[in-house]
């Protein structure tokens, strides 16, 4: 069990703890699995010399018994893999969810896909499996040399020469070629999907700019070198890879073990076959087995990597509103040398709209995603409702703030589902008014992918009109509305505010509306514009 354990990175390792128990049971099991298996070839050699039907009972019981206990080590192995499996994707999660932004914002949806499904399922394998293999690859072949030995003398060593041979390559050889290769292939892969993705996605782009015959000609080369590697893989991999299996096959073994034992007595033979058999039957998982530990050491280090990025701050304390608003004071944000958003001063009162504007640049959605906490300011304090912001539970925290960004990919689900993570318990009926609230004309049933980008925007805002949060924030929420239904809107947001109590703080360009707020915070450039914006 340690050197499964020491296969993972640290910080997926107190994940795995619980488990170690039941995986160490798991490991003895398939041990005395094999043990017993190697018993009833003992026994089957036994009655080659003298046959009888007690050896005969013996060998029917061991074999029995090798059956129940690999049975039994396989279902442990697994439940406690599969326990270990639910707790890394619970924890995953719960650290993405905690991530700040800016740093989640590096993780694409691919990346983050790989993370919670193909790298554990690698982990998976490497946990369930591996433990197993490797106590009957090392204490079955010795028990069986040691058998060997005593039944047959030192000659019959010679029948493990194809095994040993096929175990060098595995180990040494084998596994630096395919990485390689695999590396290689797995580059002109992406390559040809970009290559794909580029003509039949932008195919109009590339025939008004008359660049198609150039990204075909991307594709043709993409696909040619995989051919070329397709075909130095069999030939450098592939092929010793086939040599290496077809020396671990019994036939192998069984003609040295036979030119070896074929003058001695039938059962000093028998044991040369039986036991060769015994020694190469765990030595034909052994490539497997190792690539359980590549791939499953290579998902561990992707999830530590994960789970090593520093979260945001969370307490466990509720969220007790006691109609304040929000303040925040000496709120700024820096990445190394680089300032996010200078020092600001924000109120935002209850029953108010609070218009947050500025120059591009100045850090106006940096400050709506640490009012959100979202991000983890570098310094000063955010309080909603009288509490700080970092002593809230995560529950808490929903209760607190929502925030609306201005671009938002809605989840690949109707209107209804969508509005409905942030109000489980919503009606039709009140879905349906928030839509309206929203200015969206939209059936519940539609699928939220097939919206235009200004009806996303509108749906992203109908949450605001079904949140309980005491903090409504908005990122330009009129960016993509004409006049005359971004004047509806702002009157539904301030009858939100009014009628509802609710801060609602409102970043927008649009000097009209800012006008109309009930409070203004302006702020000023953190950085040169040069510098790349902060939103």
């Amino acid at each position: 069990m340690t050197t499964t354990h020491s296969f993972l990175a640290p910080r997926v390792r107190p994940a795995l703890r619980p488990s170690i128990p039941a995986l160490t049971f798991a490991v003895i099991g398939a041990t005395l699995a094999g043990v017993a298996g190697l018993a009833a070839t003992w026994g089957v050699v036994s009655m080659i010399a003298d046959p009888s039907p007690g050896t005969a009972a013996a060998v029917c019981v061991a074999l029995l018994l090798a059956a129940a206990l690999s049975a039994a080590a396989s279902w442990l192995a697994h439940a406690a893999e599969a326990k270990f499996d639910a707790r890394l994707r619970r924890e995953i999660a719960a650290h993405t969810l905690r991530l700040p932004a800016t740093r989640l914002s590096t993780f694409t949806t691919d990346r983050l896909r790989r993370l919670v499904s193909d790298d554990v399922a690698a982990l998976h394998h490497m946990v369930a499996h591996l433990p197993a293999e490797l106590a009957t690859m090392i204490v079955v072949p010795l028990c069986a040399v040691a058998l060997l030995l005593a039944l047959a003398g030192p000659l019959a060593l010679l029948a493990l020469i194809p095994g040993v041979i096929a175990a060098i390559a595995y180990l040494a050889v084998l596994p630096k070629l395919s990485a390689r290769h695999g590396e290689e292939r797995g580059r002109v892969m992406g390559e040809i999907t970009t290559a794909v993705d580029d003509y039949a996605c932008g195919i109009h782009i590339f025939r008004s700019f008359g660049a198609a015959s150039g990204a075909l000609a991307d594709y043709s080369d993409a696909t040619d070198r995989f051919t070329s590697g397709m075909v130095t893989w069999v030939k450098r991999v592939a092929t010793p890879a086939a040599v290496a299996v077809a020396l671990l096959q019994a036939v192998a073994s069984y003609a040295i073990a036979y030119a070896v034992g074929a003058s001695g007595d039938t059962a000093t033979l028998a044991a040369i076959l039986l036991l060769s058999l015994a020694l190469v039957t765990p030595a034909l998982r052994l490539g497997h087995g190792l690539d359980y530990v590549a791939s499953g050491r290579a998902a561990a280090t992707r999830i530590g990597e994960l789970l090593a990025e520093p979260l945001l701050p969370r307490g466990d304390a509720a969220f007790a509103d006691d109609g304040s608003g929000v303040l925040a004071e000496g709120l700024s944000l820096a990445r190394g040398d680089r300032q996010l958003l200078a020092p600001v001063t924000l109120r935002a009162p209850a029953g108010a709209i609070t218009a947050i504007t500025g120059p591009s640049g100045a850090g106006k959605s940096t400050i709506l995603r640490l009012l959100a906490g979202l991000e983890s300011p570098t310094t000063g304090t955010v309080r909603i409702g009288g509490t700080n912001l970092a002593a809230l539970s995560e529950d808490a925290l929903a209760g607190a703030a929502i925030l609306i960004p201005q671009a938002v990919p809605p989840l690949s689900a109707t209107v209804l589902d969508n509005l409905r993570l942030v109000a489980p318990a919503a009606t039709a009926a009140d879905c349906a008014a928030a839509l309206g609230r929203a200015q969206l004309d939209a059936p519940l049933s539609a699928e939220a992918r097939t919206l235009s980008g200004g009806e996303r925007q509108r749906l992203a805002l109908a949450r605001a009109f079904l949140s309980p949060a005491a903090v409504i924030l908005a990122d330009e929420p009129t960016s993509a509305l004409d006049d005359a239904t971004a004047e509806r809107l702002w009157v539904e947001l301030e009858r939100l505010a009014r009628d509802n109590g609710r801060a609602v703080v409102v970043v927008t360009h649009d000097p009209r509306l800012a006008c109309r707020a009930d409070t203004r915070c302006a702020i000023a450039a953190a950085q040169p514009a040069t510098e790349g914006p902060a939103r």
